[in-house]
């Protein structure tokens, strides 16, 4: 009888052993769900027209930063590192970069 008892424990417990090695096509799903939640924050941001310019600009860079690691590997999970390992350059100051928007609609030109 605790023989029974092992075999369904173990046929029990196999399938779960078995889903979590299958890595790549889980994972990516996982990190498009995520992806899908961090850049809607960070869109989020960029879109708040009471938030500081500079606020502003570091979403855009942040998103910028996860669209160029999507680009260059077209992993999801890479662009979700990017994006979560963003971190301003604080050595270079505040300053525009090209494309980027620059006028955000505050005082006159």
């Amino acid at each position: 009888m605790t023989a029974v008892r092992v075999l369904l424990l173990v046929s029990v417990l196999f399938p779960l052993r078995v889903t979590a090695s299958n890595a790549l096509p889980d994972n990516e799903q996982i990190c498009l769900k995520k992806m899908e939640t961090l850049l809607s924050q960070q869109q989020i941001l960029f879109s708040d027209s009471q938030s500081t310019p500079e606020t502003r600009r570091m979403a855009e860079r942040a998103i910028d930063a996860s669209r160029e690691a999507f680009a260059d590997h077209g992993s999801y999970c890479d662009a979700q590192r990017a994006l979560q390992k963003f971190d301003q350059d604080k050595q270079s100051g505040f300053h525009y970069k090209q494309g980027e928007v620059n006028f955000f609609g505050r005082g006159h030109y």
